[in-house]
């Protein structure tokens, strides 16, 4: 895991979202990932429950430099 890579435990759900965030070499990077029509309840237990890998993902994508124009990264739902 990339030491210059801390995620925040601060996931919301939104317009069929989740989003955290990471804070890489001290600039706050937003990660999304766009979900199918769910309960907030059921999209944050899914997310829970993929935690590590949504995070591996965003890690990756933060360290290939693929971000939107928005400077956020847009993850796979899985």
């Amino acid at each position: 895991m990339n030491q210059g890579i801390l995620f925040n435990d601060d996931v919301n759900v939104a317009h069929n979202c989740l989003a955290f965030t990471a804070m890489v070499n001290g600039m706050m990077v937003k990660c999304i990932i766009a979900t199918p029509s769910m309960s907030d309840e059921a999209a944050l237990k899914h997310f829970k429950d993929h935690q590590f890998d949504y995070e591996m993902q965003a890690e990756q994508l933060i360290e290939d430099e693929i971000y939107e124009e928005d400077g956020s990264v847009l993850l796979t739902f899985l």
